[in-house]
């Protein structure tokens, strides 16, 4: 029982703060908060993930939890190491319209006056 509250306790604050910010798009807070309150779901009703697991072919809920886990994580590398990419991107961009912007002439040297 102690288990179950404090997960429920880690996962409302995860749905807070997850629900209250604003600088991510609204359709992945929603999935967020979808797996937020899934996890509350098994959190409080376990046997349902081994039911499920049996319907997906997979023996125990654990194992079922854990495949998920592991695909949830590797997508969000993914996904971060693509937003890194762009990211790279734009400040080389950035970069390249400052200098542009700050392009000094040159000075003759004294042999050439």
């Amino acid at each position: 029982m102690m288990i179950q509250l404090f997960l429920t306790a880690l996962l409302m604050a995860i749905g807070f703060s997850i629900a209250l910010q604003r600088s991510t798009s609204r359709l992945v807070r929603l999935a967020i908060l979808a797996v937020v309150a899934g996890g509350g779901f098994f959190v409080w009703v376990p046997d349902q993930t081994t039911a499920i697991a049996e319907l997906v072919g997979v023996g125990r809920g654990a194992d079922l939890m854990l495949y998920l886990w592991v695909v949830i994580t590797l997508a969000l590398i993914l996904f971060l190491y693509l937003k890194m990419i762009r990211m790279g991107r734009k400040i080389t961009q950035l970069t390249r319209a400052i200098a542009l912007m700050h392009v000094k002439e040159p000075t003759p040297s004294a042999s050439e006056r």
